[in-house]
């Protein structure tokens, strides 16, 4: 039967990265002593360690009123800001604070943050270095270094050497033994991902992210019991883990438990419904079920928030092809190679649509078109349009016999990271770590 086509599942599983940011630590000072100035900065920072973001803006405005050159005030104030999310003015406060003391080592470690946030990684690790020059025991702008190394210039080499000098720093520094983890993995070097994974959770039991990373490890090994079972701690630490209804979906699906990987897929779209992986991910489930009117559905609501996947337009067009509607199937491979041309079996798989729709010729011109690229058609799918179109296989194209169609560009399911769902620098505070809290100089 020809109809084996092929398809490249890209089932993407989500890791989680973990960056660093500032803390505010409060000193306590007799209240004699405290200027006015000073009582306003105090009630900055006991707003900003509350959270209370507009009263601690309010506080140290004030402050910086009654002494302008109080330089951290003007970070504090910048630290409120960029929890806010107002980054324009956190970076104009942290700027602002290097102008009053170009030495002040945290301003430049916080203003990083801003530009990791805002994916500007050049300025980001300029700032870091410049951190870690004025301040070599930094071990937070080490870490976010680290992380602006791995997320923005894909350097993991350079990553790993921020990650090993924190570690010597503070060698129970649980968020470098999981960014470390998150290198290795990038490196594919399973085993010492496994390792930094599971001592970041040997330092820290509770620490989800590190569970959900672990289980992406496992699922790449094909260790799925292990993979479900890190999801599942992960969700049992943190019942809105959206990462680990993913990871453990698509742990099922692998496995063919397609009920289960349904059920957490609808569970992750009830968290994150504007998510076009997840609807692809789902849409491969309700294939495996054979319920394939759900399976189109959701792939064309992943193709609806997102026009430009790929891997959806292949999936659907395979279930048309199921179902029979060779032309949405042909119209949806040929859309494939208008972005991306060198996406050699969606030709292969248009190659079979048009089998079915006895064009012969526009076959064999797929099939042709698909060896060019290194592909190699399936014997029997060759032996048959042969038959049907009454031609003999082309000279030089000789088929190794006995093979599945393999085009050398299968993508591993989870091998793809999809930009956004790794945590945000600056959303996990370190407690007691560089503190931005200092006395009043001179």
């Amino acid at each position: 039967m020809p109809g084996q086509r092929v398809c490249r599942y890209v089932i993407a599983l989500l890791v989680v990265m973990v960056s660093l940011a500032g803390c505010v630590r409060p000193t306590v000072q007799p209240e004699a002593e405290f200027t006015p100035a000073e009582a306003a900065f105090e009630r900055g920072v006991v707003a900003l360690t509350s959270s209370a973001y507009d009263q601690a803006i309010a506080e140290f405005t004030r402050a910086i009123s009654l002494h302008p050159q109080r330089v951290e005030a003007y970070h504090n104030r910048g630290e409120a800001y960029r929890r806010k999310g107002d980054h324009e003015r956190a970076l104009a406060d942290y700027t602002q604070a290097l102008t009053v003391n170009p030495t002040y080592a945290p301003a430049y470690y916080n203003r990083g943050i801003v530009y990791s946030n805002r994916a500007d990684y050049d300025q980001a690790l300029a700032d870091y270095t410049q951190a870690l020059t004025l301040d070599p025991t930094f071990t937070e702008a080490y870490i976010n270094r680290g992380i602006a190394y791995d997320r923005g210039k894909h350097d993991y080499d350079r990553a790993l050497a921020d990650y090993n000098h924190a570690l010597r720093l503070d060698p129970n520094r649980e968020e470098a033994y999981m960014n470390r983890g998150l290198a290795y993995w990038h490196k594919r070097d399973y085993d010492r991902a496994l390792l930094d994974y599971t001592q970041a959770i040997t330092l820290n039991p509770a620490y989800a992210a590190a569970y959900i990373n672990r289980g992406v490890v496992y699922a790449d090994q094909g260790h799925l019991e292990r993979a479900i079972a890190d999801s599942s701690q992960a969700l049992a630490l943190h019942a809105n883990a959206l990462e680990a209804y993913v990871n453990r979906g698509e742990a099922y699906r692998r496995q063919g438990n397609y009920d289960l990987a349904v059920a957490d897929f609808s569970q992750a779209l009830t968290l994150k419904p504007n998510l076009a992986l997840i609807y692809y991910n789902r849409g491969a489930a309700y294939q495996g079920q054979g319920d394939l009117s759900r399976a189109a559905a959701d792939y064309a609501q992943a193709i609806t928030l997102d026009p430009r996947y790929v891997e959806a337009y292949v999936k659907r067009g395979e279930v048309y092809s199921d179902y029979g509607d060779y032309d949405r199937a042909i119209a949806d491979f040929t859309h494939v190679l208008t972005l991306n041309p060198n996406y050699s079996l969606a030709y292969y798989n248009r190659a079979v649509a048009w089998f079915f729709k006895q064009d012969y010729a526009s076959a064999w011109a797929d099939v042709q078109r698909f060896q060019r690229m290194g592909g190699k058609p399936d014997p029997q799918f060759l032996t048959d349009l042969r038959k049907a179109s009454g031609k003999r296989a082309t000279p030089g194209k000789k088929v190794v016999s006995g093979k599945k169609v393999v085009s050398g560009k299968k993508v591993v399911p989870g091998k793809k990271v999809i930009p956004g769902k790794k945590v945000v620098p600056g959303k996990k505070v370190a407690p007691g770590k560089k503190a931005t809290r200092l006395r009043p100089r001179g």
